[in-house]
């Protein structure tokens, strides 16, 4: 069976019309349905139940859509991936970060395309443990950045960095303070999902502390922009300080301190090509890992 086929009848079930299926992809409708019928022979059960006024998908047919959906879209993204391959000699390097590393990752990144010009790169922004995990392991991703460290057999997880959370408040807000507690503070936090919350929850509970949360927010970028309104103070590491967006706010040091570390992780059964090597050493180099 052709992956055509599984695409003419996914379009039947779109439509629920073999009119119009026939109509959106271009194909008479005589030619559609006779391409159904052998789908149909093959199988050994039918599709669909057809009368003179409609058509009904079979249970049998409900279970082959969902399958056929998976099978096309794999072999779409197989051949995007194949493309890649013939555009550039390079394959796309694809990189996990996290929101707070926007500064220091181009850095990084435009150091190494001067070394290698042409090299095309995806950067994408994967928040969850197990998606980064899983990523990695499905040969997604090259290189996944991430705030906790992955203990699998099959990971390796370097650490790179560790910086502060610090308090971000408007200019005048505490400008003669160099640190502050944060415990009787209204605070603008991320949502529970995320792990910095579970950072922060950690940190609040040892210090048997229940804050005072105003707002909850999935960004950093949201925190900001809801102190630059005077709604709270945002709660954030360090390194995100040094975004545009912080622009016209105070930084201020947090007692007792709360800090993270960050880690750098990618598969050891995969085989990297010399690009990819380069750019993990240019991110140790960065933080003068290994120096």
């Amino acid at each position: 069976m052709k992956i055509q086929q599984l695409e003419y009848f996914i379009a039947v079930v779109k439509y629920n019309s073999f009119t119009q299926a026939a109509k959106m992809i271009h194909i008479s409708q005589p030619s559609l349905t006779a391409t159904i019928k052998r789908m149909e022979n093959d199988l050994g059960y039918e599709l669909f139940i057809r009368t003179t006024k409609a058509i009904k998908i079979t249970e049998k047919g409900i279970q082959f859509y969902h399958h056929a959906v998976k099978l096309v879209e794999e072999y779409h993204q197989t051949m995007e991936k194949m493309y890649d391959l013939n555009v550039s000699q390079s394959p796309k390097i694809k990189i996990s970060i996290l929101e707070s590393m926007s500064r220091w990752v181009p850095i990084v990144i435009q150091k190494h395309n001067q070394q290698h010009p042409g090299q095309h790169y995806q950067i994408l922004e994967i928040l969850d443990h197990a998606s980064i995990v899983n990523s990695l392991l499905n040969f997604d991703i090259h290189i996944g950045l991430t705030n906790e460290h992955v203990k699998h057999e099959d990971i390796d997880s370097v650490a790179l960095y560790e910086e502060d959370y610090v308090l971000i408040t408007p200019s005048d807000d505490f400008s003669d303070q160099e640190s502050i507690s944060i415990k009787d503070l209204p605070l603008i936090l991320p949502n529970n999902e995320y792990q910095v919350r579970r950072h922060l929850d950690d940190y609040f509970q040892l210090m048997n502390v229940r804050p005072t949360i105003v707002l909850e927010v999935d960004r950093f970028e949201a925190a900001t922009n809801f102190v630059h309104q005077r709604m709270g103070y945002a709660v954030i590491p360090r390194m995100y300080y040094q975004s545009f967006n912080t622009d016209g706010l105070n930084v201020i040091k947090i007692e007792p301190a709360i800090k993270r570390t960050i880690y750098m992780n990618t598969l050891k059964k995969r085989k990297h090509s010399g690009e990819v090597l380069s750019l993990i050493d240019y991110c140790k180099d960065y933080w003068n890992i290994g120096q």
